[in-house]
């Protein structure tokens, strides 16, 4: 973002009056000047009509505006006025913002440069720095996580498990029944799910399904069996690990009843169960992430999720769910 600023100049000249016959009035109380006067554009002033009436004020201090002095759209201001008092401030240093500067999804304004240090938080997007975060972190993948998304991270298997019962209770109440309560959830660094699935470098969740069977001797399947088991980024706060959680549950939904669409139609769908996380808790960092899900440009993740999302405004999640159980998805387009 451009910030842009103009330097004005008010120049005077003063005259001593010593001898004329020629009677000066002050161009603003038409009274007689005897003695020294401004003159300024053609008119002339008494030293104490122009410095209280005619003199340029700042709009702050409302003091003197003399040499040269700022402009912008809502006044003018002495240089020191101007920078310490109207410009911008950076959040991150509190110095004046006097040039380009950048801000994030929650209206922190920085100067450019600070986002060369931790940058901004791989959760969040807050930029990270002791006054906006108290900190934060950089991970050995490369992520920036800030201090106020590590207080309330997913990191142990009783927290996964709160996970699973609050995603479990919301799929089930949009119709998402018999989910398994079982499913492996591990956690992967970033580098850990590149290695598992190198097509998509940037994966925060996967889902990966095996099916086994036992014939009898006459080749009759006698028992079969489906595992599933589920990867989630690690350092997640809360309410991120939950609407991947929740993603990542719908692919286990669509691997029961067998259901093979294409990559759009499948991570469209898996993010509708992503974005009812968010919209159940509508909390400032929610809608910043729904705000990032809208604005996607994946084909399958964004645009894919978008398609999903007017398909479900327009069916409700009832008939959506039987169109996908029927192999209709494609009425979604």
């Amino acid at each position: 973002m451009m910030h842009y600023s103009y330097l004005a100049l008010f120049s005077i000249i003063f005259i001593s009056v010593i001898f004329s016959n020629e009677i000066i009035k002050c161009s603003y109380c038409s009274k007689k000047i005897d003695g020294e006067y401004y003159y300024i554009e053609n008119k002339k002033y008494h030293e104490l009509c122009y410095n209280d009436h005619i003199v340029p004020k700042c709009s702050f201090c409302n003091k003197s505006l003399t040499g040269r002095y700022m402009v912008n759209e809502n006044g003018q201001y002495h240089n020191d006025c101007y920078k310490n008092h109207i410009l911008p401030k950076c959040s991150v240093c509190i110095k004046p913002l006097e040039k380009e500067y950048n801000y994030d999804a929650w209206g922190n304004k920085y100067h450019s440069y600070h986002s060369y240090g931790k940058g901004n938080c791989s959760s969040c997007s807050r930029i990270i720095s002791d006054r906006t975060t108290g900190g934060g972190m950089t991970h050995f993948d490369g992520r920036s996580v800030c201090n106020v998304c590590l207080k309330d991270i997913v990191d142990t298997e009783y927290k996964i498990e709160k996970s699973r019962k609050r995603v479990l209770s919301l799929l089930g109440k949009l119709g998402f029944e018999n989910l398994p309560i079982d499913v492996p959830v591990s956690l992967k660094n970033r580098n850990e799910l590149r290695i598992l699935m190198p097509e998509n470098p940037m994966v925060s969740g996967l889902t990966n399904s095996s099916y086994s069977y036992t014939e009898d001797y006459y080749g009759n399947i006698i028992e079969e069996k489906s595992e599933y088991e589920i990867f989630i980024l690690d350092k997640l706060p809360e309410i991120d690990f939950d609407s991947i959680l929740a993603h990542e549950y719908l692919h286990v939904w669509l691997y029961m009843n067998k259901l093979d669409y294409s990559s759009q139609i499948t991570e469209g769908f898996c993010n509708l169960a992503k974005a009812q996380v968010y919209k159940k808790i509508l909390d400032e960092h929610s809608l910043i992430q729904l705000s990032k899900m809208d604005d996607d440009p994946d084909p399958n993740y964004g645009h894919g999720y978008r398609i999903m999302n007017q398909c479900m405004d327009y069916y409700g999640w009832e008939k959506l769910i039987k169109l996908f159980k029927n192999n209709q998805a494609h009425y979604c387009y």
